[in-house]
């Protein structure tokens, strides 16, 4: 999807290996742009994505020069003879990679594709973690990355929001910190360890002790790989469902009070669909009225609310 200009600047006396650069064709979404001196120019090297210095007419200095004045996320690549290399060795901890001179044609390009292919994996490698940061970032439901100990590596924004951290305080850190909690939960470490042993996803209700009391989330967790296949942690999502819960048992607890008054009042009250297809509810003063023991019974009986006698032009104003 990115499309990426990368600008190449050639500096040293290598006139027919840089021409050699500028005939490789680009990888796909690339571009690419050159630049070039004989002697290092600060302004050029600190442009380039992609620095290529044949040190063969250079010294020491020269190099650092370039060292000084890349750009952060810049490459810088030597090109120098096998007895240059050791009077470089102070610097070579700032140097990407180094070709050995002389070096054919063939040699060349292909040294040059491996330098293309790796731009393109480091800008993959920032392609995926920016959909990453965007989707999870964008989510309302609590994301985090633990390692198989419980350390949180990675967490969202709605994570942070939550327990009122930045990412800077809750990555690195255990469950305890983060909750503002004397110790981790017993139910996420057993809930995690069943993650990590089965290897499979699982969905379950935790109730979280907090700084500011109970939490209530709904949980899925599942299990991260090592390169080697070895579970090395767990990811989860939580949604937070306390006032949801809440809303909940208030309801429930309005409901039994409904149906207390519901069941003991002495006039028939009945309850059903809007095409009287189904009797929803009916208490005992309503049976007694019909002469029925029970909503089975009645049910059973084929009753219908209004009774189908009554002329169809009249079963409207009667409902």
């Amino acid at each position: 999807m990115y499309h990426c200009l990368l600008q190449f600047y050639l500096t040293g006396p290598s006139s027919a290996l840089w021409d050699t650069a500028r005939s490789m064709p680009a990888l796909d979404g690339f571009q690419h742009a050159f630049t070039e001196s004989r002697e290092p120019q600060t302004e050029l090297a600190s442009q380039a994505d992609v620095i290529l210095a044949d040190l063969r007419e250079l010294d020491a200095a020269a190099l650092r020069v370039l060292t000084a004045v890349r750009k952060p996320g810049s490459e810088l690549v030597l090109l120098a003879e096998r007895e240059q290399i050791p009077l470089l060795a102070a610097e070579l901890d700032q140097v990407d990679d180094v070709w050995t001179l002389p070096v054919s044609e063939e040699e060349f390009r292909f040294r040059f594709i491996r330098r293309q292919r790796l731009c393109k994996e480091r800008r993959d490698a920032w392609q995926t973690s920016q959909y990453l940061e965007a989707t999870i970032n964008s989510i309302p439901s609590l994301i985090w990355y633990k390692t198989k100990d419980g350390i949180h590596e990675k967490v969202n924004d709605s994570f942070c929001r939550t327990v009122n951290k930045t990412k800077e305080q809750v990555q690195g850190r255990g469950h305890a910190y983060i909750w503002d909690v004397e110790q981790d939960d017993p139910a996420c470490i057993e809930s995690e360890r069943e993650v990590m042993s089965k290897q499979v996803t699982c969905v379950a209700e935790e109730v979280i002790q907090t700084g500011e009391g109970e939490r209530m989330l709904t949980t899925y967790k599942s299990p991260l790989y090592d390169i080697d296949g070895s579970v090395m942690g767990t990811v989860g999502v939580g949604i937070d469902v306390t006032r949801e819960r809440a809303f909940q048992e208030e309801l429930l607890r309005k409901n039994q009070h409904l149906e207390a008054l519901f069941t003991t009042m002495d006039c028939g009250i009945l309850i059903h669909t809007l095409d009287d297809g189904c009797i929803v509810s009916i208490n005992q003063a309503a049976l007694r009225i019909l002469g029925y023991s029970s909503q089975e019974e009645l049910t059973g009986a084929g009753f219908y609310l209004i009774a189908p006698t009554v002329l169809p032009e009249d079963r409207e104003r009667l409902r």
